[in-house]
């Protein structure tokens, strides 16, 4: 398989419900053209952002095709294939390629966490029944699974992986990722606190969900870091980014940690898209922190309702 160099501005897409727990396909498509005409270079259906968990293996299937045929090849589409289960991952990446998909992401089995050995042959076997890219996405704060730079470079350097995210908060991994392998294995930042730090340097690419509510300045700071202005990555950071990103960083005010998910998605039907909330036991979001999201967006001129 010739190697596919990956990168650019990918948004993990969440996944609208109705009132039901149904899955909205008309707003999945809305919210797929929102994020394409505000500069994506990919989308990414199915991951943590789009409540993988809370899904049957059929609808993550289902979404992951629907996906594919709704972009029509506008952007890359990397479908999330992950799964506890190394046969379950395997049918869902067979399933993704088989529609079109441009690669896959498949985040490490959680919660009974594999060692590395157990992790490589998880790899392996998914490997080897696709010719697609696939791209490691390490999560250990959801997961539970820290998985090491050095080996997320051996399992490139052994054929198994194209590239990863790294949602881990140390961008020295980065460093040494790069270090171990070559220019061909794509680093995507997985997190969203540095991202100028990360892009200037190492990364070659961003998958944010905190950007899927803000695409148009989660793009326009990928091209200031990518074009070398690291000055402009300084001040639009300062005076830009940092509007929203205490959102996802800091607790609600009755001292519970942030209703990431829940934020993202109410945030996009103030946005015009109705995306729903999240499916049980998450719930939506407190009526202070709906309160200052909804300023904040007014402010940046965003609001359209809700």
């Amino acid at each position: 398989m010739v190697k596919q160099k990956l990168g650019g501005v990918v948004f993990p897409l969440v996944t609208p419900f109705d009132d039901k727990e149904e899955v909205n396909y008309p707003a999945l498509g809305q919210l797929i053209d929102f994020l394409i005409e505000n500069g994506a270079s990919g989308v990414i259906p199915c991951g943590s952002t789009g409540e993988l968990v809370s899904m049957t293996l059929e609808e993550q299937q289902t979404i992951n095709e629907f996906t594919v045929r709704h972009v029509n090849h506008r952007v890359k589409v990397y479908a999330c294939t992950a799964a506890y289960r190394t046969s379950d991952a395997v049918t869902l990446s067979k399933a993704a390629e088989a529609a079109g998909a441009d690669g896959i992401m498949v985040v490490t089995p959680w919660y009974i966490t594999p060692n590395e050995p157990e992790l490589y042959q998880h790899y392996k076997a998914i490997r080897e029944a696709v010719n697609c890219p696939i791209i490691m996405y390490h999560n250990p704060y959801l997961t539970g699974c820290w998985v090491t730079a050095e080996f997320m470079a051996k399992l490139y350097n052994d054929g198994l992986i194209d590239g990863c995210k790294d949602s881990a908060h140390d961008i020295y991994r980065h460093q040494t990722m790069r270090a171990l392998t070559d220019d061909d294995f794509a680093i995507f930042y997985g997190y969203d606190n540095c991202p100028a730090e990360a892009l200037t340097f190492y990364a070659d690419g961003w998958i944010t969900g905190v950007g899927t509510l803000f695409p148009a300045e989660t793009v326009y700071l990928y091209q200031l870091a990518k074009s070398g202005d690291v000055a402009g990555c300084k001040e639009f950071t300062l005076k830009t980014m940092r509007k929203y990103m205490h959102f996802f960083n800091e607790p609600t005010k009755e001292g519970l940690p942030t209703p990431w998910l829940a934020i993202i998605k109410e945030g996009l039907t103030m946005r015009g898209i109705d995306i729903g909330v999240p499916r049980k036991p998450i719930q939506p979001l407190p009526d202070s922190v709906r309160s200052d999201l909804r300023a904040t967006l007014k402010g940046m001129g965003h609001y359209v309702r809700g």
